[in-house]
């Protein structure tokens, strides 16, 4: 009866062997049903025991609590890293969700300049390690627009030991501060005989017509030193030559657009006539190509529409994909948020529509593209309030903003942003960028001539409840009625406007 119950008992657990040596009696059932890979070890290829040493004892032990208790739980910065390398190598796919769920969360609350150079190494070690980038593309999105100065001044302070990836994630999280960036590479420069590596990568890869806008004598300054470096070479002469050309070139061009901005966001009868012209998907690369379109929030909004009445090819959706991305690189077409489109994606999960398998697979697919979507490009502004003129007919939606060319503004008396006008006339529905000083007494803010609706996409966001669950939307006009026409008790929550300021950011487009 012993060496019956013993046999059975070898039979439901395996052995877990530690670098220390230690072995671990542990149930099989425990593994194979949280791990594929464990499943193959035990149950494919039968194997009684399996070796762990590339991990810390502790390490394995906490993972093995965390899969019996079927919960992250609370965890410490010190043990996420290697919960998580556990979770991936294992192919844990619950523990993985859960530290990154874990790990945005700390993003979204970091503040402090240690929280942050935390994340950014962790997040870095997921990239380059593991060859994942959602985590990092996950703190672009959440911090890009946060005031991490002191997180920029530790990486920049000595380029020479930052790798020209990590250089990329660091502009992308330094925004519209291109003072400290200009800041740091004279800092850099200094005691410097010729130009190192890193600085003329930085310089190649930044927006220098935003900087010399934002700051034309410490952009000289840079560009000074640089130029009288007293070993710079021949080449590296001639490139810089070439930049500073270049980039007046660009603030030129970048003045003649200030000049022709524009007030008018949104008008019902000229949005619908887009609609009634873009028929095929091949209709909506020719109007990006044409520039009735310049914005990638709009080409969603058309898809949402012709997608739900019209059917395409595979074929055809994929030369879509291709024809839409030269356009987009071709054009200065203002990306979609990963946010806003991750967003709708998961609204059109729920519905029971058979066309909606295709819609989500395209929509992913631009969800992937650098050349469509966006994690910092954009700034989401919430609508501060509504100011109702004359009812059903005449309201101001007010947002506060501080673009990043006002940066300086000192006014104390009302708040940097912008007042659109929303007008309702038979049938017509208007939006237009106020821009009379008298339509802003006594709203509390006031506008700079920065501002253009042209750089606008303005959305809604609603609530509605599907098997139990609250599920929010988001966009201009209400595609979810069509596709979830199961769901009835919409809820508005939220006027938001998507304003691109990719113009005005450190890293160049």
């Amino acid at each position: 009866m012993g060496t019956f119950y013993r046999e059975a008992m070898e039979e439901l657990t395996v052995l877990i062997k530690l670098k220390t040596e230690e072995q671990l009696t542990v149930p099989k059932e425990l593994l194979i049903s949280n791990s594929p890979v464990f499943k193959n070890l035990f149950v494919d290829l039968k194997f009684d025991e399996h070796v762990i040493d590339d991990f810390s004892p502790d390490s394995v032990k906490h993972f093995l609590t965390v899969l019996e208790n079927k919960s992250l739980g609370d965890i410490e910065d010190k043990t996420f890293r290697e919960l998580h390398k556990l979770g991936t190598a294992f192919e844990v796919d619950w523990l993985k969700k859960s530290c990154r769920d874990w790990l945005k969360k700390k993003m979204e609350s970091a503040s402090s300049k240690e929280d942050k150079i935390y994340l950014f190494k962790e997040c870095w070690f997921i990239a380059d390690k593991l060859k994942d980038e959602d985590v990092m593309n996950d703190l672009v999105s959440v911090m890009a627009h946060k005031n991490n100065s002191l997180l920029l001044s530790h990486y920049l302070s000595d380029m020479s030991k930052v790798k020209e990836a990590q250089i990329d994630v660091v502009m992308k999280l330094g925004g519209g501060e291109v003072e400290i960036f200009l800041n740091n590479i004279l800092h850099n420069l200094r005691g410097q005989k010729t130009l190192d590596s890193k600085l003329r990568y930085i310089l190649d890869n930044m927006n220098l017509a935003a900087c010399s806008e934002i700051n034309e004598e410490l952009y000289l300054e840079v560009m000074d030193t640089v130029s009288e470096l007293p070993e710079i070479s021949a080449n590296d002469l001639k490139w810089a030559y070439k930049l500073i050309t270049n980039t007046a070139r660009a603030v030129r061009s970048r003045k003649k657009d200030k000049i022709e901005r524009t007030t008018e966001l949104y008008e019902t009868r000229k949005y619908l006539g887009l609609f009634k012209n873009c028929r095929t998907v091949t209709d909506i690369t020719k109007a990006v190509s044409e520039d009735r379109v310049t914005s990638m929030f709009v080409v969603i909004d058309l898809l949402l529409e012709l997608l739900f009445s019209h059917t395409s090819t595979k074929e055809e959706l994929q030369f879509f994909i291709k024809t839409l991305t030269e356009a987009s690189v071709n054009k200065k077409i203002q990306k979609v948020t990963r946010q806003y489109l991750h967003n709708v994606i998961s609204g059109l999960k729920y519905s029971n529509l058979e066309k909606s398998k295709q819609l989500i697979t395209l929509l992913t697919e631009i969800e992937k593209s650098e050349e469509m979507c966006t994690n910092n490009e954009n700034v989401i502004i919430k609508r501060h309030k509504v100011i109702t003129i004359t009812k059903y007919k005449e309201y101001k939606h007010l947002y506060i903003f501080k673009h990043p060319l006002s940066v300086a503004c000192t006014k104390s008396d009302s708040k940097c942003g912008f007042i659109l006008k929303d007008s309702i006339q038979e049938y017509n529905r208007t939006y237009k960028l106020c821009t009379d000083k008298y339509e802003y007494k006594d709203t509390g803010i006031h506008l700079h001539n920065v501002i253009s609706a042209g750089d606008m996409y303005f959305y809604e966001t609603y609530t509605g409840k599907c098997e139990g669950k609250q599920i929010t939307v988001a966009g201009w006009w209400m595609w979810w009625k069509d596709w979830l026409p199961h769901i009835t008790d919409w809820k508005c929550t939220g006027g938001y406007v998507v304003y691109n300021v990719s113009d005005y950011l450190v890293a160049k487009r």
